[in-house]
């Protein structure tokens, strides 16, 4: 508990420090083919999903660099769906916070995130989903009974609130996130977890 107490202020100092960019408009903001880089930074913990199997309990820390490059402009103009689709990308290290501290690194290339916009609104609703891979040693110890090899598949689903500022934006999300390695080798019952992250756009 207490390095993710030590791990969440380090999070909430680093997505806080401000960054100097040069404002946009809103129709040049949220243009296609702009792209931005981020970053999240968080807290997850497995939990039993489905119920029945006896899963081990996990707490990590959750730290994915991303870049983002609109794929669309503003669409759905003056409905309540009007907002922009990204193309995510993003890369990164979910390290257990307690055992023996080990990591999973993984690579999500196939994500996409999806905007609600409004002009004169200074926030937006987002929504996230998508898949990638990874390298682990969890399977060594903690989690052996749940994944079966080093390799394992990631899928993402999720939302949050992304705030806009002159430069930059600040995001409060939630994912859930799910770790296995599709049945190529034995055991394969996979984790999942809910994440909650700060997160950044310069």
């Amino acid at each position: 508990m207490k390095r993710a107490i030590i791990f969440f202020i380090f999070s909430v100092i680093v997505i806080t420090t401000p960054f100097k960019v040069v404002a946009q408009s809103f129709p040049d903001r949220f243009s296609k083919g702009e792209s931005s880089f981020g970053g999240e930074l968080g807290f997850g913990y497995t939990f039993n999903l489905p119920p029945g199997k006896d899963r081990t309990d996990l707490s990590f820390g959750f730290v994915f660099p991303n870049w983002q490059k609109n794929l669309t402009g503003i669409i759905a103009p003056d409905s309540l769906l009007q907002g922009a689709l990204y193309w995510h990308v993003e890369a990164g290290l979910a390290q257990l916070t307690h055992r023996d501290h080990e990591y999973l690194l993984g690579f999500s290339p196939v994500m996409v995130q999806y905007k609600f916009l409004k002009p004169g609104r200074k926030w937006a609703p987002t929504f996230l989903a998508g898949a990638g891979f990874s390298m682990q040693n969890w399977d060594d110890t903690p989690a052996e009974y749940e994944l079966g090899s080093e390799f394992q598949f990631l899928l993402h689903l999720g939302g949050g609130i992304e705030v806009f500022r002159e430069s930059g934006s600040y995001s409060f999300n939630y994912r859930l996130f799910h770790v296995s390695n599709a049945g190529m080798r034995k055991p394969n019952i996979g984790l999942n977890a809910h994440i909650f992250t700060l997160g950044y756009r310069f």
